[in-house]
Formats: structure tokens, C-alpha cells, sequence
């Protein structure tokens, strides 16, 4: 029997869209290797606000805690998010520089022979923050290019880092798909308290990711009233402003935001129930149109790729799948460009050639990227 080692980047929080990712690595893969020994491995431990026991279908083991079990494994499949890039741990989730040093021998395999590099995939990941200066941290960079130099497959989820890493991959075809988009949606059967919606009414909303929230909601209702349906916020993470007094304004416009988290089976049941999705949160709207929901997303055009949360990430992935109508920048939404933009926004929701032109390009980009990934695996599965 194989042994599977899935090295995923660990949920601060309880992240929905990182659960989506998870869950497709606990499915996806099983339907390729059925009689496989499949372990999700993560750095650390889930904090107090993170996932718990139960919580979802999986279990995370900690690679620090299980050490001799991960280099172990026969198969090393590094799976989604950040984790190969310069500063992930350093800037965004703020460990030690002597945490760090650790961490990179598991993401790079360095105590491994580089012969054993050959049974490694990556897919779904990015490098999208990564630039030229980041190569000058040497012995980064050394880690970076040995690994990525040796490892058997690499399927980024975006055409950015795919480009950034082409050199290093001579003749391969480096993109794959965001891991969000290989479920299937009898996948979320599997997440406790998940039932799908029996209709789809409504426009679901939320931002969290984004500045000018107000002008944002302004934008929501607008869109909701010309579309004749009416909009209700999604609670897809729990909500930053945790005061009832920074969430009054919020209350006005007519969208009540609870504090504290709700689970994860409950927010993608709501998320199946509504016809449009308004939103500014990545993973949202990749599990909104994988569902076949048409999502309007709302990003910074302002900005560049420097951290996790840059609003690049979302345009490159709209750009991808030809949704460039269905992405605005926050910057347009002007009290006085506000109406048309949410008339312009409402006549595109409506379009359904043009909706079923995208799901029609979503679906080939999860069939690429699921032939790439499977053709992977069995060539080390045999």
C-alpha cells in the first residue's frame, strides 16, 4: 500500500474556503489511488479558533510531531496555498526566523536524497507573491530551485506562477487549477451539517478582504434591487468586526452580521441556495462558480502582489477563466458611478450565454487539471 503524505497549509481560523481545498484532497485523490494510505499533514496545530476535532471529515497531523511517519511516506503532495513562497511564514503567519529554518526542511525535503524528489507533486499551490528579490535570500532561493529543479510535477493554480517557474521546468506545462475546483458537490455530503439547498434564490454577500466596505454593501443592494432578488449576508469566515458597534453601519444598509464563526457544513448549505454571489474573498467565488453560481468579485486594482491577501490573486484567476466582466475594482465604485455600476453589474449577472460560456471554461480548466494531477499519481501509484 502507498502512503500518501498531503502537505497542507494550516487554517489560522476556521477558513471555509481552506476547508473546500482540504476536503478536495481528502476526495480527489482517493478516487485516483482508492487503495492509498492518505495523511493530511500540516506545520503546527490548530489554534483555540482554528478547526476542531470533528469539525470536518479529515484529521491534520503535525509534521513536527510526526516527523519520522512524513519523510517516511512514499508520496509527497504539496497541496494549495502559499507554502513554497519567500515570506508565507515569515510576514503573513509571523514565525520565528528559527521556526522558519525548520519549516523549510519540510517543505523542500532537504534531508531527503534528491533522487527522492521524483516522488513529489505540487498542485494548486502559487508563487504569485515571489519576485526577483526574494533570490536573493541564498539559502532560499538554493531550497527553491533544487526542489522545484527535482520534483516530479508542478501544477500551479495560477498562469502567473507558472510563468515564474517555467525556467526551472525546461518543458512541462506547469498549471493546473485552484484544489477548490476538483470537488464534485456530493464531496460536501461529507462535511458535517452540509445540506443542499432544494432552490437558489437571492443574492448571497460578503466582504472581509477588501477597504470601502460601505460603498461595497451600496453597491450589493443596488445590484439586488435591479435584479428584482434580495441580499443577505454570508457569514463564509467569521466577520473581523466582532463590536456590535462596528457593525451597526452594516445593520443599516440591512445585512445583520452575527459574531463568533458558524460551521462550515451551515455556510456552504446557504451558499448552494443562492442564485448570485457579491463578494471580495477569493475562495468564495472559486467555490461560488465551481457550483455553478455566477459570483461578481470586487478587488483593489490599486495593489500588487506582495502578500496572501492581495486582490491580484483574485483578478489573475478572473482573467484565467474569461470572467473579466464579472470583476470590478473597488477604485469605480464612486457615490456618483455607483448606480451604473451596479446596472452594468446586474445586466451582466443576467446574461446566461455569457454565464455559461464561464462555466463552460471553469470546467475545462478542473478536467485539465484533474487529467494532469491523475496522470501524475499513477505514474508513481504503479
Amino acid at each position: 500500500m502507498k502512503r500518501i503524505a498531503v502537505f497542507c497549509a494550516l487554517p489560522p481560523n476556521r477558513n471555509t474556503g481552506m476547508a473546500t481545498v482540504d476536503l478536495a484532497a481528502f476526495t480527489a485523490i482517493r478516487r485516483f489511488a482508492p487503495q492509498a494510505e492518505i495523511t493530511l499533514y500540516t506545520y503546527g496545530k490548530a489554534e483555540i479558533k482554528g478547526f476542531q476535532a470533528g469539525d470536518l471529515p479529515y484529521d491534520y497531523l503535525d509534521v513536527t510531531e510526526h516527523t519520522e511517519r512524513y519523510f517516511g511516506s512514499d508520496i509527497f503532495l504539496f497541496w494549495g496555498d502559499f507554502t513554497h513562497t519567500h515570506d508565507y511564514w515569515l510576514k503573513d503567519r509571523q514565525i520565528s526566523q528559527q521556526h522558519y529554518e525548520d519549516y523549510r526542511k519540510y517543505i523542500f525535503l532537504t534531508s531527503l536524497e534528491p533522487s527522492r524528489l521524483k516522488d513529489v507533486i505540487v498542485f494548486g499551490s502559487t508563487i504569485i507573491t515571489n519576485d526577483a528579490a526574494d533570490q536573493n535570500d541564498a539559502a532560499y532561493y538554493d531550497d527553491f530551485k533544487r526542489f522545484f529543479e527535482g520534483v516530479r510535477a508542478v501544477y500551479f493554480r495560477d498562469a502567473i506562477s507558472a510563468a515564474k517557474i517555467s525556467p526551472l521546468r525546461t518543458e512541462e506545462a506547469s498549471l493546473g487549477c485552484d484544489c477548490a475546483f476538483l470537488l464534485k458537490d456530493a464531496d460536501l455530503n461529507l462535511i458535517p451539517g452540509y445540506i443542499p439547498a432544494a432552490k437558489r434564490q437571492g443574492v448571497g454577500v460578503f466582504f472581509a478582504r477588501t477597504p470601502s466596505k460601505i460603498s461595497m454593501m451600496f453597491f450589493a443592494r443596488l445590484v439586488g434591487h435591479y435584479l428584482g432578488e434580495k441580499c443577505r449576508w454570508l457569514p463564509w469566515l467569521n466577520y473581523p468586526y466582532g463590536e456590535r458597534w462596528q457593525r451597526w453601519p452594516f445593520l443599516v444598509l440591512g445585512f445583520w452580521i452575527k459574531s463568533g464563526h458558524t460551521d462550515t457544513g451551515k455556510v456552504l448549505s446557504s451558499l448552494s441556495g443562492y442564485k448570485f454571489i457579491i463578494t471580495d474573498t477569493y475562495h468564495l467565488c472559486v467555490n461560488a462558480w465551481r457550483m455553478g453560481i455566477p459570483a461578481i468579485c470586487i478587488g483593489q486594482g490599486a495593489t500588487i502582489c506582495a502578500h496572501t491577501l492581495s486582490d491580484k490573486k483574485k483578478e489573475v484567476l478572473y482573467e484565467m477563466i474569461g470572467a473579466r466582466s464579472f470583476y470590478l475594482f473597488v477604485e469605480s465604485l464612486s457615490i456618483l458611478r455607483l448606480r451604473a455600476k451596479a446596472k452594468s453589474a446586474a445586466g451582466v449577472l443576467s446574461d446566461q450565454a455569457l454565464i455559461g460560456q464561464i462555466h463552460a471554461n471553469v470546467d475545462a480548466h478542473r478536467a485539465m487539471g484533474l487529467r494532469r494531477l491523475g496522470a501524475a499519481l499513477q505514474a508513481l501509484l504503479a
